[in-house]
């Protein structure tokens, strides 16, 4: 992510590891919804889900490290993901990784 540049994030590294100085996280977008919504790559959700105010994609191809001092500890978290679509993510980073990616 460019320097100054925001976007919402998932974060995807264990609780314990999120102590340190970076999280692994996974952005979010909502530019170009209909065609992101479709790719193996990304996950859906909708206007409402997560405190989401419009349709947006979780991008897999896009997790990495990030640092911790980049997060706006002003707003905090939006919401926590479900089990189900927490699945989803690893899988759509999966896909990226050309890994069956089936989480427990």
């Amino acid at each position: 992510m460019p320097p100054g540049q925001r976007h919402r994030a998932v974060i995807v590294s264990r609780e314990e590891l999120n102590r340190g100085k970076y999280v692994v996280a996974a952005l979010m977008t909502s530019q170009k919804f209909a065609v992101r919504s479709r790719l193996a790559n990304c996950v859906s959700l909708r206007a409402g889900q997560f405190g989401l105010a419009q349709d947006s994609v979780i991008q897999g191809e896009s997790a990495g490290p990030i640092r911790v001092a980049r997060l706006d500890p002003t707003t905090g978290p939006l919401a926590k993901l479900d089990g189900l679509t927490f699945r989803e993510v690893i899988k759509a980073i999966g896909y990226v990784l050309d890994s069956d990616c089936e989480p427990n």
